[in-house]
């Protein structure tokens, strides 16, 4: 765990303990129906039943709700306490890390390891994203899942992260021989147009929404002061939080990795005075 500048109280770690219990049945239907979504669409895109530019807009939309099945996969949220139910978040994160052209295995030792060393410029994985201005940042966002390779190589000596670079490898090239067979057999336009760029696109946003904005400017490192969580006035932010899979809360999940996304917001609402005195930026772009 990261160090704490300033101390939180208990009743606020007993509140996110709370938390933390019994199967999130949304996320397990988020990574369903992101899946099923994806491979009717395509099929509809392959049947001419769906002209390409609606393909490519639902595409790009359930590869970004996609990642959010991955992520909580990834800090076994899914099943809360329940060691025995395991395997739901292995099945979960696999299937959603397919359609996002990634690996599980591979993001579970990334993600973590950006947990453990959050803004610093040579262990976060995720400062790929923090480009010299704003186009390289976008650019490099939708590089994010490449940057991991490169990180893992940086860091060869360390055993996990050969075997996380050689398991990405795998898993990468399993999904990308889908695309190649949808190329091949079906329609090239529809696995570049209809897949690849968008799920390209849903990266880029991933990374820029997940990464980026609710971590610049890469300074602090203490648990609660190193994301931030940004709320916007009345029902905008309920808007926002929907379209954001309440990531805009992340400083909440950097403080608290097991409370799972679903609520976020609850629980900042609920202890907010005792979050921004243990020293969690809050951000307020409309007042």
């Amino acid at each position: 765990m990261l160090p704490e500048h300033r101390a939180h109280s208990e009743v606020m770690a007993q509140n996110a303990n709370a938390m933390v219990d019994g199967i999130v049945w949304q996320t397990i239907a988020l990574s369903l129906g992101c899946a099923a979504i994806i491979v009717g669409t395509l099929t509809a895109g392959a049947l001419n039943a769906i002209p390409l530019w609606a393909v490519s807009l639902i595409i790009y939309l359930s590869v970004y709700l996609s990642y959010t099945a991955l992520h909580e996969a990834v800090h076994q949220n899914i099943t809360g306490m329940r060691k025995d139910l395991a395997w739901i978040n292995l099945g979960v994160g696999t299937l959603s890390s397919f359609f996002l052209v990634h690996s599980y295995e591979m993001h579970k030792t990334i993600h973590l390891t950006h947990h453990r060393n959050t803004n610093d410029p040579e262990h976060d994985p995720d400062h790929w994203v923090n480009g010299s201005n704003f186009l390289m940042t976008c650019l490099r966002s939708g590089t994010l899942f490449n940057g991991y390779f490169f990180y893992c190589y940086r860091h060869w000596d360390e055993p996990q992260m050969r075997r996380a670079y050689w398991i990405g490898l795998r898993d990468t090239f399993l999904s990308l021989g889908a695309i190649v067979l949808i190329a091949v057999f079906v329609d090239w336009k529809l696995a570049v147009f209809g897949f690849l760029v968008p799920a390209t696109f849903a990266m880029m946003t991933l990374g820029i929404l997940f990464d980026y904005l609710v971590h610049v400017p890469y300074k602090a490192r203490a648990r609660f002061e190193n994301t931030r969580v940004i709320v916007f006035p009345r029902w905008l932010d309920t808007i926002v939080t929907w379209a954001y899979v309440q990531q805009n809360y992340h400083g909440v999940h950097h403080a608290f990795p097991r409370i799972p996304f679903t609520k976020y917001r609850h629980f900042f609402r609920m202890t907010e005075d005792d979050v921004v005195e243990a020293g969690m930026p809050v951000a307020r772009p409309l007042g």
